[in-house]
């Protein structure tokens, strides 16, 4: 028998092995070819900026994200993408692909609104890099965002996952990175401090729809 920590270990590296081929799959049906590897943080009372230049090598992750606290990371954060069949998927012919995680199938949910061009609406959200870093999460914050659909108040991909979702469903979004931030990233004023989001970074969102609602004009 193998002690108890080879297991583990051996267990960890599985995990992450499933979350990174599942990602794959959802951007990219194909082979799973290289993954990126960043570890972009954003410290506490940063600023950022958006560079239209690659990030720079060294770059430092948010918490813990290598060995058993990596491994829980992509295990937790991106469990539904390692896990889900392919045919689970909703793929959109701008790129975007998402898998519906809560559905509102309540007794009057034929009669709630699903999201169309210029409604207001409240979402919260877990972002995270494909390798399963997380980047931003209103969760933790305790403050959803609110935008108007159409107006490009948020990245072109978030937007498009949301069309049709009514209040309360929840879906986690596979947004390629032409969709995001595209070859400019996300990064901090001191260009130092490398990027938030990488140049040419594909994202995953799990993003729950708290209210929707029309314009008033």
């Amino acid at each position: 028998l193998l002690p108890s920590c080879v297991l583990n270990t051996m267990i960890s590296k599985a995990v992450v092995a499933l979350a990174l081929a599942g990602a794959a799959e959802a951007f990219c049906p194909s082979p799973l070819a290289g993954l990126a590897t960043a570890k972009a943080t954003r410290p506490n009372g940063m600023e950022l900026r958006m560079s239209d230049s690659a990030a720079p090598a060294a770059l430092s992750r948010r918490g813990l994200l290598s060995g058993v606290a990596g491994a829980a990371v992509l295990s937790v954060g991106a469990k539904g993408a390692s896990a889900a069949d392919p045919k689970d998927l909703v793929r959109l012919e701008n790129g975007l692909s998402y898998q519906v995680k809560k559905a509102n199938s309540g007794p009057l949910a034929a009669l709630q609104p699903g999201v169309v061009d210029g409604d207001f609406v409240i979402v919260d959200y877990i972002a995270y890099l494909r390798d399963g870093t997380i980047f931003d999460n209103t969760v933790k914050r305790g403050k959803p965002v609110a935008f108007q659909m159409g107006k490009k108040q948020n990245i072109p991909g978030l937007e498009a996952g949301l069309f049709g979702m009514k209040a309360g469903e929840q879906r986690r979004l596979f947004i390629p990175s032409r969709l995001a931030y595209a070859d400019r990233g996300v990064c901090f004023e001191d260009a130092s401090k490398g990027c938030l989001v990488p140049a040419n970074t594909d994202l995953v969102y799990d993003v729950t729809l708290v209210s929707v609602g029309p314009s008033p004009i």
